[in-house]
């Protein structure tokens, strides 16, 4: 998941997709289509997603399902129907998360270009509603080598939204990095009223922001100034207070993704699909694309040699747990149900909790076991037993380690052995 991948790379389209299609040159040559809506002048539509069908072209996208804020995202919370993508938000407990999002991740990774998503979103007390660009899978948004990310629309209201542009050269937690944000602006409408058209376009020279055709915000983010990376399409919604009850279940409706360049004879980029290990044991590495989650930006660190992996991450313990950012979880994809012994590593010291809570969801998410404890001064470098459990085949089986203890908690690695 490092560096990003330029449109002069991309390589050729595969053929036989029903949901998503490329657009033959010729097709697409002015600035307006058949809406009167305005699109910067010189671009060529090259790939859409219409939402035909009566399904998610999984061959295109990842489900979100990390547990972020309040809600935890599930792919059952995503469908396709009567030509529109539909993301559900729900009040139901699942993984000990009190709401549940939804969300959809490009396989391919976009760089300089317009892109635009036709949109009518939902107006419920407590959700985010987002399209936005940042490298990923789903799994995790504050990854370790977070290099880049543009929110085209961030609503907590459907009346306003942030149009924002981070960079960060050296990964996010870098002293060289950007961060160029828009206040919450009023858009002038209720985006739940109707069907609207939010785009960005994405040049050398930085990012501009459209909505229903109208420039709204120019971020101005030189390629002599930052690296310019290519990065995923994110269409999701989450759940960010708890506290407020919505008229759940509640629905965001998209009509179409597209994504347009200059080149009229530009082929599509590739796309990255990290390997998700399915085997015994099953090894997550808190830098892996997949299986790890964490609550909020816990620090990152390479200190000492006893960590697995390429780095670790810890959470200096506070005053008092919030639930919405004090943890981190190990998550496999078990392939095959039955009983799995849970291992987890750690570089031990001082100042380390001796006491780390653990909350182990077992039999698919089903059940839940708290009883566990680690002591992170003791067992440098170590795989240390946990644990018996019997594990349903899928994503919903996962080992939380709770940041409350009397010193950093840390999270690194995980192992999962079928017995």
């Amino acid at each position: 998941m490092g560096g990003g991948i330029a449109v002069s790379s991309l390589l050729p389209f595969s053929a036989g997709l029903a949901m998503s299609k490329t657009i033959p040159d010729g097709k697409v040559k002015n600035t307006k289509n058949t809406d009167d809506v305005y699109r910067p002048e010189g671009y060529h539509l090259v790939w859409e997603d219409n939402f035909d069908g009566n399904s998610l072209n999984a061959s295109e996208w990842f489900y979100r399902m990390d547990l972020k804020m309040s809600s935890a995202q599930r792919a059952e919370n995503v469908k396709v129907e009567n030509g529109k993508l539909v993301l559900a938000m729900r009040k139901e407990n699942f993984l000990g998360m009190e709401y549940t999002g939804a969300g959809i991740v490009s396989k391919r990774r976009w760089q300089h270009g317009y892109y635009e998503v036709k949109a009518k979103l939902t107006n419920v007390d407590g959700w985010h509603h987002s399209f936005w660009i940042q490298q990923g899978t789903g799994f995790l948004t504050y990854s370790s080598d977070r290099l880049m990310e543009i929110d085209v629309f961030e609503m907590e209201s459907t009346k306003a939204s942030n149009h924002n542009l981070w960079i960060h050269n050296d990964g996010w937690k870098s002293e060289k990095k950007g961060w160029k944000s828009v206040p919450n602006q009023d858009l002038g409408f209720d985006a739940s009223d109707g069907y609207h058209i939010y785009g960005y376009e994405y040049t050398s020279d930085g990012i501009t922001f459209y909505v229903d055709g109208k420039i709204v915000h120019t971020i101005n983010a030189t390629e002599d100034e930052y690296k310019h990376y290519a990065i995923n399409l994110w269409l999701t919604v989450i759940a960010t207070h708890s506290d407020r009850e919505g008229n759940l279940p509640a629905y965001d409706y998209y009509d179409y993704i597209r994504c347009y360049s200059k080149d009229p004879n530009a082929k599509l980029p590739p796309k990255v699909e990290p390997v998700q290990e399915t085997g015994s044991p099953i090894y997550i590495d808190s830098y892996d694309p997949w299986g790890f989650n964490m609550g909020d930006y816990w620090e990152i660190s390479t200190e000492g040699d006893s960590y697995y992996g390429k780095n670790y991450y810890k959470w200096k313990p506070r005053k008092s747990y919030n639930p919405s950012r004090d943890w981190a979880l190990f998550r496999p994809l078990i392939a095959a149900s039955g009983d799995y012994e849970i291992y987890l590593r750690w570089p031990a010291g001082e100042d380390r909790s001796d006491k780390v809570p653990l909350e182990i969801w077992y039999d698919g998410g089903a059940r839940k076991d708290t009883s566990k404890f680690i002591n992170q001064r003791e067992h440098d470098g170590e795989w240390v037993k946990i644990g018996r459990y019997h594990f349903q085949k899928g994503w919903n089986n996962i080992i939380k380690l709770i940041a409350n203890g009397n010193g950093y908690t840390v999270a690194d690695a995980a192992k999962f052995v079928k017995v």
